[in-house]
């Protein structure tokens, strides 16, 4: 398999950001025109073969993988700077500092493991010319889910939160700086015994594709942004070889959003599908 040329191209837009004179970037956030400008320039001096015509997309590829951390340039990881997405505006992704303690680029702080508990779940009510068609995408394993009640098992049986009802939304929502792969409603009960309403956002991923941290934080605070609920529940599924892992997140007010910092592991389910459906187990 060929070497990625994107590194290359990476430690060149890294290189042409930095101000001289005070040895810091000018800027973090780095821009289409800065990715275009710095392929144009790699492809004079180093050869590089990379296309132009979608720079948006440019590290989609890196930082969603599983082997992110080995396609990013060594000398950044050396100066312990990484990189996240950032959408909208014409911006591409941004440097960012290693956190206290983080040994790697781009850790798998979440993700399906093998000590995960399992739960198996029915899959004969998939329609048979629907898992004619099963493919390994993020559609798809929404599709599946809604009809198989995934979320509204897990909310019943391994959620630490006393959900009285739940219902689907919508499917793929686009906004402006994020999408939300699936969206969801539901009732609540608070500890004072009062209810409530929540949004439940799902971010999905194909196999091999890592949990984006940031992906999540941009959608439940698009969800406020959209909504005028108080408590956002997010999560994100994955497509495994046994069948769908789901990892719940710990749920935020709208009074937390402020002080958020880091996504926190409420409650992860492997759903083993019975029978397998193609695409997906």
């Amino acid at each position: 398999m060929a070497r990625s040329q994107k590194p290359i191209v990476i430690e060149r837009i890294y290189d042409s950001l930095m101000d001289s004179k005070t040895g810091k970037l000018s800027r973090t956030v780095v821009t289409n025109t800065d990715v275009v400008e710095a392929i144009n320039w790699c492809t004079k001096h180093h050869n590089v073969n990379l296309s132009t015509s979608n720079p948006a997309n440019f590290v989609k590829d890196i930082i969603r993988g599983k082997g992110a951390s080995g396609m990013w340039p060594d000398r950044l990881k050396q100066l312990r700077i990484s990189a996240r997405q950032v959408t909208g505006d014409g911006n591409v992704f941004e440097f960012v500092p290693y956190i206290e303690g983080q040994t790697e680029p781009f850790p798998d702080r979440f993700g399906y493991h093998a000590k995960v508990q399992r739960h198996r779940i029915q899959s004969i009510s998939v329609p048979l010319a629907t898992k004619a068609l099963g493919r390994n995408d993020e559609t798809y394993l929404i599709q599946v889910a809604v009809k198989l009640a995934i979320l509204e098992t897990h909310f019943a049986l391994f959620s630490q939160l006393d959900v009285l009802e739940i219902f689907h939304l919508q499917i793929g929502i686009k906004l402006r700086r994020t999408e939300i792969d699936s969206l969801y409603s539901a009732t609540y009960r608070r500890e004072d015994g009062s209810e409530a309403q929540m949004i439940v956002t799902v971010e999905a991923k194909k196999k091999n594709q890592r949990i984006l941290e940031e992906q999540i934080e941009q959608q439940f605070r698009a969800a406020f942004t959209e909504t005028a609920v108080d408590f956002v529940v997010p999560v994100a599924m994955t497509i495994e070889s046994d069948g769908i892992y789901l990892a719940e997140f710990k749920g935020i007010s709208r009074g937390e959003l402020a002080d958020f910092s880091d996504l926190e592991l409420a409650s992860e389910t492997l759903y083993e599908l019975v029978p397998s459906v193609r695409g997906i187990s």
